[in-house]
């Protein structure tokens, strides 16, 4: 059995009060809101007798003036308005609000995070990385490479050739480096996806409210501080350290 629905239905729509025309509600008919109160669906009520609707009272106030006028929000409340939109299903008025500079950003920075999956992954390892209270800056590495390589007296780097002695030394290995205290490691990213998944991940960050500055830096440091070594009659190397990766300076 259909349940009736008054002609002017009472709403509470996330605490906000509104009352419109049944027909008002029902006017785009392949729409969430024509569904819920096409009487084929029990929908809840407050203790005041008023159809509860669970969601942001403030952007469905500009949702119930497009289907009252057509009018469309102002743009500064565009986005907020977009989601509403497509959560009640009103493609006419998302198709609108999609020419809006701030709704096109949405739109394409979902577009990139779908395309990068990882994004957000890699934006929360950056944040586990930095102190629950943020003093100042603090620097947080997602390294893509690491250990000791050495260099070739043409200047090639050289794999899989530095000298086992030189690791085992410790003294070595407290150098400043852009690794520090808090570093990540993140797969070698080709040269084109790099500066792209870079960006995403700082509006991510930027989104959670931080201020992040980000930096592609390589540790240069020379285990023979800059002097070379021979160590065979073929070859001159020098031994060095190469870590390199993101830098992200967050405050």
């Amino acid at each position: 059995m259909e349940n009736q629905i008054p002609n002017v239905v009472p709403l509470n729509v996330g605490g906000r009060h509104f009352s419109t025309f049944l027909s008002t509600l029902l006017r785009h008919e392949d729409s969430m809101l024509a569904a819920m109160f096409s009487g084929r669906h029990q929908v809840e009520r407050d203790k005041d007798g008023r159809y509860f609707i669970d969601r942001d009272g403030s952007a469905f106030a500009h949702i119930l003036e497009f289907l009252r006028h057509a009018k469309l929000p102002p743009p500064d409340h565009a986005r907020e308005v977009y989601v509403e939109a497509q959560y009640f299903g009103l493609q006419v008025l998302s198709d609108k609000l999609a020419h809006f500079k701030d709704v096109r950003e949405e739109i394409a920075s979902k577009e990139q995070l779908f395309k990068y999956q990882d994004i957000e992954a890699l934006a929360e390892r950056v944040l586990k990385a930095v102190p629950p209270v943020i003093t100042g800056t603090s620097k947080v590495a997602l390294l893509m490479d690491s250990g000791w390589k050495a260099r070739s007296k043409v200047g090639d780097v050289v794999p899989n050739v530095v000298p086992a002695r030189f690791l085992e030394n410790t003294t070595w290995q407290t150098h400043e480096c852009i690794q520090g205290d808090n570093s990540d490691y993140i797969e070698s990213l080709c040269p084109a996806d790099l500066p792209v998944r870079v960006a995403l991940v700082q509006q991510y960050l930027q989104r959670r409210g931080y201020d992040v500055s980000t930096k592609l830096e390589t540790c240069e440091f020379s285990l023979e501080r800059g002097k070379k070594s021979v160590w065979s009659d073929l070859m001159t190397m020098d031994v060095f350290c190469g870590v390199h990766g993101v830098v992200f300076t967050i405050s």
